[in-house]
């Protein structure tokens, strides 16, 4: 059995909200320094500490620890998550407008 990379998961979850680990760091409560420790394997994490992480990162515990499928799968879950942080804060108009626009470009003919 594959050894869960926790350090890892929380870099590509920081990566993915566009954090820096001092942003992470403050928002969590932890000192950056070890935060960069964690993320490079260098040392590991408490329980408390864990929650802190997946509250600051907006996951939960079964998101952390999800076995990693594949590139494509991480990549595509990569973007969907992209694309909720950006349409989070707009209006019910504007995301309507949005899927209007969405709609219409899938109903384009491929190439």
């Amino acid at each position: 059995m594959e050894r869960m990379d926790v350090g890892a998961r929380v870099r590509y979850f920081r990566h993915l909200r566009g954090l820096s680990q001092e942003q992470l760091a403050l928002q969590a409560g932890i000192n950056p320094a070890f935060l960069g420790h964690l993320e490079r394997g260098l040392k590991s994490p408490t329980i408390t500490t864990l929650d802190k992480l997946v509250r600051a990162l907006g996951v939960t515990f079964e998101e952390l620890f999800a076995e990693s499928s594949d590139a494509a799968d991480q990549d595509r879950e990569a973007a969907i998550q992209r694309l909720q942080l950006l349409v989070r804060d707009l209006s019910t108009e504007q995301l309507d407008k949005l899927s209007d626009m969405i709609q219409a470009v899938l109903t384009f003919p491929k190439p």
